[in-house]
């Protein structure tokens, strides 16, 4: 067993490529942090196995920064294998710790200096070089950011950093221990310092060199927090670029070069919007069903193809799998993921770089406000490969359709064309179909043609609505969860006939009653509801055209004239401002204007005013 203060004994540390990041996150360093403060003096805590690989000279002589540490100095250099997470905490520690402490003073007996000599760089000043005793390797995206952003070093380089979950993570656990230790004394950081660096004791294990490294990574990393598909797969593709056959040294270093920069681009782009952090495994499965297939038969059937079926040492050594496969997959890969951050994030600045139209940035919005259900791989695939603009938008056009007629009036089961659209997206993808194939095939499925019924019905919106205006404390179309985004696109609507500006949909997040559910002030009770039974006046209040959208509520009970006021800014109560009262037949005439809305907007037939009326619930209200 060993303390971080020997371990740190004429050794430098490396996080090799084919590792993932610094992954720890808020809840982690609560642990982490509790676990020190627990600590009692003198007493040791375990805190679990660092497994290091010696690397080569092969290795580290193409170490620019770093071989005059250790062919000079007689450093040892490590590969961390398993435990990277626990020592790139307390190095960032150490390294707040040490910002903290003021000029000229010391802690266990040695100054700022002499701290930061030990356990974050070294230097050579006289021939400017320096060399990090821990740190990334440099085809990691975390290389610079950990010299720059968390040691605040500039060593004259230029280099651009990439961020990702992985740096955002570096920086929040910064950030987290500066906060920790911002009212601490001289003594507090002293102590702290102790614990870490002579209290915590690790089981400090150098693997041997018989071991295939790639396989004990992968092994050991299932423990703890388990690894992402995402990052295995980046361990097993670089192992598998080691035994690629009647390959040249250089080509098999290409290949392996050639994924750290995917998955570079991918990790930055899965961790660009820092407001909604892509998910590594829904990315890596979405893509397989572009890229290769769909097997609804197995719930982890992408896991299971990519480690057990493909890209394997056996299909590597017999040849099924090459460089040109894999180079081809991590292509593949690059390209979708800055798709797939456009699909889920076509609000942040950088969607306009990936996509210049703003018409199909538009309908993506539409979609993320929707759900992509399954046609996330279709769209990915048809991002990647169409160039042709207005084919695309069509697309998602209908895909937008299908999504809102299909499952949100029509009420079909959630599965519905589930596998045959999986399909489509690796069909198309590798070009066995065309786009315009599967713009057909949607229609037909929406609408039907004369010998065919399509999957809308308005029949199965009825019979959702009816359950709702029943239930007890159902509140009829209010508890339609679409109703904002309907209410949001006839907004829209309204605006763009009239040149008219109009908000986002993050801004009008407010859907509300006009007539209120519970009236309360006389000029409500005014309206002569007492020949309507209760069911009837749920209806009235439950209707669709009882609703309007807003930016943010506006009292229920206020009387209709001071609403008026209100209403004039939103285009979606454009139709209601020249009105002097507000009744069940105003109601009945919204919620028609409304329905025909529907119908134009998405190319249907709801049926007959009869029809409608019925629609609304309203059928006992004189029209």
């Amino acid at each position: 067993m060993q303390t971080i203060k020997s371990i740190f004994n004429n050794k430098i540390f490396r996080i090799p490529d084919y590792q993932r990041g610094y992954s720890w996150e808020k809840n982690n360093l609560d642990d982490f942090w509790q676990d020190l403060n627990n600590l009692q003096h003198k007493k040791v805590h375990y805190t679990g196995m660092i497994s290091v690989e010696e690397v080569s000279e092969e290795e580290y002589m193409n170490w620019s920064d770093d071989k005059w540490i250790i062919t000079g100095k007689g450093e040892k250099p490590y590969f961390i294998v398993d435990g990277q997470q626990r020592i790139t905490t307390i190095i960032i520690l150490i390294w707040v710790i040490c910002q903290k402490m003021p000029e000229g003073s010391q802690i266990n007996f040695s100054s700022k200096e002499e701290i930061i000599n030990k356990y974050i760089f070294t230097e050579n000043k006289q021939r400017q070089e320096k060399s990090y005793l821990f740190g990334y390797h440099r085809d990691n995206p975390s290389y610079e950011f950990l010299k720059r952003e968390i040691f605040e070093q500039n060593d004259y380089s230029n280099n651009d950093i990439e961020e990702t979950v992985y740096t955002n993570n570096l920086l929040n656990a910064k950030l987290y221990f500066i906060e920790k230790v911002k009212k601490m004394s001289l003594n507090d950081l002293e102590i702290l310092f102790s614990k870490l660096t002579q209290q915590l004791k690790f089981d400090f294990k150098e693997l041997e060199k018989e071991l295939d490294i790639f396989i004990v990574f992968e092994t050991m990393n299932n423990r703890g927090k388990p690894l992402s598909n995402l990052e295995k797969l980046k361990n097993r593709l670089i192992y598998l670029s080691t035994l690629l056959k009647d390959e040249s040294i250089e080509r098999k270093v290409d290949l392996r070069d050639k994924i750290n920069e995917s998955w570079k681009t991918i990790y930055k782009y899965l961790g660009l919007n820092k407001e909604r952090k892509l998910d590594d495994d829904a990315f890596l499965q979405n893509h397989w069903i572009m890229y290769k297939r769909y097997d609804r038969r197995e719930p982890e059937f992408y896991a299971n193809d990519v480690f057990d079926r493909f890209f394997t040492s056996h299909n590597v050594l017999n040849g099924k799998e090459d460089y040109e496969s894999i180079q081809r997959y991590i292509r593949s890969l690059t390209e979708g993921v800055k798709q797939w951050f456009l699909m889920n994030s076509p609000k942040h600045p950088q969607a306009n770089e990936i996509c210049q139209s703003k018409i199909v940035i538009n309908w993506l919005m539409k979609l993320n406000q929707l759900g992509f259900k399954s046609f996330a791989p279709l769209i990915m695939g048809a991002l990647v490969t169409e160039k042709d603009k207005d084919k695309t938008i069509k697309l998602l056009q209908l895909v937008e359709s299908y999504i809102f007629l299909i499952f949100s009036v029509s009420f079909r089961r959630s599965n519905t064309g589930t596998y045959h659209f999986y399909a489509k997206a690796s069909e198309l993808y590798n070009s066995e179909i065309e786009i315009e194939d599967i713009i057909k095939d949607l229609e037909l499925w929406i609408y039907g043609k004369q010998d065919y019924n399509g999957y809308y019905e308005i029949s199965g919106f009825y019979s959702f609505l009816r359950d709702l205006f029943l239930r007890e404390n159902g509140k009829g179309f209010y508890d339609w969860k679409f109703l904002r985004y309907f209410l949001y696109e006839y907004d829209i609507d309204i605006a763009k006939k009239n040149n008219l500006e109009y908000d986002s949909y993050d801004d009008l997040n407010s859907v509300q009653h006009i007539f209120p559910e519970k009236p309360l002030l006389l000029c409500w009770k005014k309206m002569e509801v007492q020949d309507f039974s209760y069911q009837e006046i749920k209806s009235i209040t439950g209707s669709l055209g009882n609703f309007v959208l807003l930016r943010k509520n506006v009292h229920e009970q206020d009387c209709f004239i001071d609403k008026l006021s209100t209403y004039k800014n939103y285009n979606n109560a454009k139709n209601i401002i020249d009105l002097n009262e507000w009744n069940e037949k105003t109601i009945l005439n919204r919620g028609l204007e409304l329905l025909d809305f529907m119908e134009k907007r998405w190319n249907i037939t709801i049926g007959s005013k009869e029809d409608k009326i019925k629609l609304l619930f309203l059928d006992f209200v004189e029209s």
